[in-house]
């Protein structure tokens, strides 16, 4: 429960369906009353409870007194002039701070979302790593993200990718419930397709997604398949090793039948090599599965330098011999520090 300083009222935005339900019921309602109430706080984005028109006003008083509705304010908003991505810096209702990232892209229109205040994990080529490791964040203000970004930019969300601040898989209660009402007709309207979860390798979290009933997608962020190097720029790597990693996927794809999708940022003289690529092969053996590659995106303090176009040219070539999908990802909104790995609130 998520009660204001000095009130006793609730934040209604942090109810689960089942507790609205709970709730109407108590105060003798009719629990469809609580799809009403979902519909103008997600997919109307209405903060004011005395605007919700459809239900008696009776009721609108009745919640009014016990509950109270929190939005995240925006502190910056920054718009890249080259692929029109937006970077949004938010505030959360205790003051604490995180980044996402809105990424047009044809007809898809995709919400980069943050599931960390920071982030425990500290690999080495990502800014956010820098910052530490705050909070989770609970399952309403990852919607937040959604719905603020879906409102200012006025345009239907496509699709969401837990990739932003912080690892999902170590939150992964609020992030369900979050995905269960990004799917809500009466909310996002957002298939399980449309989702993706990505992980640095959390190996008991890839197991809680293989039950999950939802058919969202899972991506790793693999960046070596090299163990000793693997521990270098992933520490994680030292508690989950490849060995276990391959085991998770695997079970996940004979159970899901869904394919993985492999994140491998591209750090030049580091995991770019041809023992790098012999590696990868031996450790996608028997996954069918998806590989984007992603130059490296180089932030202030970062212990990596960019690799150049012919870098990446050779290092593609290299890839192509693999029995997958290669795919090369270059990442939007660099010029605002929203690109992958970049975000720690750097203006």
């Amino acid at each position: 429960m998520d009660i204001r300083a000095g009130e006793h009222r609730l934040n209604l935005k942090a109810q689960r369906r089942g507790e609205i339900e709970k709730y109407l019921k108590e105060i003798g309602e009719k629990p469809y009353r609580a799809t009403q109430i979902i519909r103008w706080l997600w997919q109307k984005g209405e903060s004011d409870i005395m605007k919700f028109s459809d239900l008696p006003l009776s009721l609108r008083k009745k919640l009014a007194e016990d509950f109270f509705v929190h939005s995240v304010e925006p502190v910056s908003i920054k718009k890249s002039s080259s692929d029109g991505s937006i970077k949004f810096l938010l505030r959360l209702f205790d003051g604490k701070e995180v980044e996402s990232v809105f990424i047009p892209d044809g007809k898809r229109r995709t919400v980069c979302v943050s599931s960390q205040v920071g982030c425990p994990l500290k690999c080495a080529f990502c800014a956010t790593g820098m910052l530490g490791y705050k909070r989770n964040l609970e399952f309403w203000e990852i919607l937040e993200q959604v719905r603020f970004v879906r409102d200012y930019v006025g345009e239907r969300i496509t699709n969401v990718v837990f990739m932003g601040m912080g690892e999902p898989m170590l939150n992964l209660d609020n992030v369900f419930s979050a995905i269960d009402l990004l799917q809500e007709n009466d909310a996002f309207k957002i298939g399980a397709r449309k989702i993706t979860v990505s992980t640095a390798g959390i190996v008991p979290g890839i197991y809680r997604l293989l039950e999950y009933g939802k058919q969202v997608k899972l991506a790793v962020s693999l960046n070596s398949a090299i163990q000793e190097k693997r521990e270098k720029i992933m520490p994680i790597a030292r508690r989950y090793p490849l060995s276990e990693l391959k085991k998770a996927i695997l079970d996940y794809y004979r159970i899901k039948r869904r394919w993985v999708t492999f994140e491998y940022i591209q750090l030049p003289e580091v995991n770019d090599s041809e023992e790098d690529v012999r590696a990868l092969e031996r450790f996608i053996k028997g996954i069918p599965c998806k590989i984007n590659l992603i130059p490296y995106n180089s932030f202030e303090g970062s212990l990596f330098r960019e690799p150049s176009e012919r870098e990446i040219e050779r290092f593609l070539r290299k890839l192509y011999r693999l029995k997958a999908t290669i795919t090369l990802r270059k990442s939007k909104g660099k010029d605002i520090k929203g690109a992958c790995g970049q975000l720690a609130y750097l203006k």
